[in-house]
Parts: C-alpha cells; sequence; structure tokens
C-alpha cells in the first residue's frame, strides 16, 4: 500500500507526537532518589524546652537562638515516601528523632516531612540540595520552633 505525501507527513506527525508525549510522561514520572546522609547547620529560634533544646530557657518575650549541626539520613524510599532519622549535634547535646516524609509537586521535588513533633517543608534545589524551613507549635512538648536551613547530600 502506497501513501500520500500528505498520509505520510500525518503519520510521521502522529508517531512523533506519541513519543513526545511518551518521553513527556517518563520524564514527569522521575522521582529522586533521596536516599543517604544529608548534612548542614540548622539556625533555629526557640520558645521553651523540648527535646532538641532540652537546655534551653528561652520564652517569647526572649528566645533562645542556636545553631547545631544536623544529619538527616534517608535509609529508606519507595516511591516518592521515605524515612530515616534527623540527629542533631551541638551545645555539647546529641538528640535523633524518627521522620517520614514525602515528594510531592512539579517534578517531586517538594520536600514534606514529619516527626514525633513537627514537620518540615522544603525543595529539592538540586539532587544534592535540600533548602527547607523546620516548625513546630507547641503540642506535644512545651516547645515553639522555627527552623530554617540547607542541606547537602554527603557523599
Amino acid at each position: 500500500m502506497t501513501l500520500s505525501v500528505g498520509a505520510r507527513a500525518s503519520a510521521l506527525l502522529g508517531f512523533s507526537l506519541a513519543a513526545a508525549v511518551s518521553s513527556y510522561a517518563l520524564a514527569a514520572e522521575q522521582i529522586p532518589d533521596i536516599k543517604g546522609k544529608w548534612a548542614g547547620k540548622t539556625y533555629t529560634i526557640v520558645a521553651g524546652s523540648g527535646l532538641h533544646w532540652p537546655s534551653n530557657k528561652g520564652t517569647f518575650d526572649k528566645p533562645g537562638l542556636f545553631e547545631k549541626d544536623l544529619v538527616i539520613e534517608v535509609t529508606n524510599q519507595e516511591g516518592r515516601r521515605f524515612w530515616g532519622n534527623q540527629t542533631f549535634i551541638g551545645n555539647g547535646e546529641t538528640t535523633q528523632e524518627p521522620m517520614i516524609g514525602e515528594l510531592t509537586g512539579k517534578g517531586n521535588r517538594t520536600v514534606v516531612l514529619v516527626d514525633t513533633d513537627g514537620f518540615l517543608n522544603g525543595q529539592l534545589v538540586d539532587k544534592n540540595t535540600l533548602t527547607f524551613c523546620y516548625t513546630q507549635a507547641g503540642g506535644k512538648t512545651p516547645a515553639s520552633v522555627v527552623s530554617c536551613t540547607e542541606i547537602k547530600r554527603q557523599h
């Protein structure tokens, strides 16, 4: 069977469009692998004492200001969902806390994470950099916390 030039062009355009849509769908489904250790320094303001700031005497009138080393270790990941542990080191104190989270948004680059008393909302800037803010409003512990930082994947 012989196709006219117009029919061949239409078929070629159809195949090209199908390939482009398939490629776009594959790219849209890419989920970043965030397993591993991520490290940086926290810049935290705290009113009350809590798990990671047990010696804090800060109040809302005169909050505690802290910088601690932070390691987030993502030990497991299934698709967009992940879990692991956080370790805070500084001021003579070392504390750990489990966490769970999920990647969402455009390109799965928004990171939402919760631990036992607060949550983190951030962005994967690139495959090795995560910037975020962690917040906790009283509740389980008497501490209210805001901590924003940037952490890098450790190789």
